[in-house]
């Protein structure tokens, strides 16, 4: 009966692993910001969101934090800033990338760009629901990483209380100046960093339940 049961969850994730690299990037985009998804796993001081179990947190530090999946790191912002003052700019999609579009969802908005870098790697740029998060990964991976950003992204929920008290200090005074979230420009291979090691995440079946 064991068996069965293990054998019916791997055909399970690996179904939905299949209909990821079939799907497009649009509708894995429209699946994830439409999730109806409403707990959250990581809680943070004035945010919270929901981290897939595929994914390790390596390193946190005010707000900013850096995951792995599969030797691949994610590099998440969140603006507070930004949510406080409820600040939005416009992305101008472009046709110079390999992917532009703006994104937005009832109250949401932000922009999915991908530009193809040196040797097959892909840079992709995520900014939704007032963070943002840069993955690089060849392009076999491509929407396995958008799936996770947007699964985390689209979680967050901010705590206002929080937030209102900690505006006055200056962290957020520093965070505002040396970053902008709503600004994709294209870095070169030493800002991220593609790190295949079997120590970590191997043979991981992605977190497919956002598509059906």
């Amino acid at each position: 009966m064991k068996k069965l049961i293990i054998f019916a969850v791997m055909i399970f994730f690996l179904c939905g692993c299949t209909n990821i690299n079939k799907s497009s990037i649009d509708k894995i985009t429209n699946d994830a910001i439409k999730s109806k998804r409403t707990y959250a796993n990581m809680i943070r001081v004035g945010y919270k969101y929901y981290k897939p179990l595929q994914m390790s947190t390596i390193e946190t530090t005010d707000y900013n934090e850096t995951l792995r999946s599969d030797g691949v790191l994610y590099y998440l912002y969140i603006d507070v800033v930004s949510y406080y003052n409820k600040t939005n700019t416009d992305y101008i999609e472009n046709d110079i990338s390999y992917y532009s579009k703006a994104i937005k969802y009832k109250d949401k908005s932000g922009f999915i760009e991908i530009n193809e870098l040196e040797d097959n790697q892909y840079l992709i740029e995520i900014m939704y629901n007032y963070a943002k998060i840069e993955v690089m990964v060849d392009k076999r991976r491509i929407n396995e990483a958008i799936a996770f950003s947007l699964s985390i992204l689209s979680s967050i929920k901010y705590n206002d209380v929080v937030i209102n008290n900690k505006l006055g200090q200056d962290v957020f005074n520093t965070h505002e100046e040396s970053f902008n979230l709503f600004k994709s420009e294209v870095k070169d291979n030493a800002t991220l960093k593609y790190v295949e090691d079997s120590r970590y995440d191997k043979d991981v079946i992605p977190d497919m339940d956002l598509i059906n």
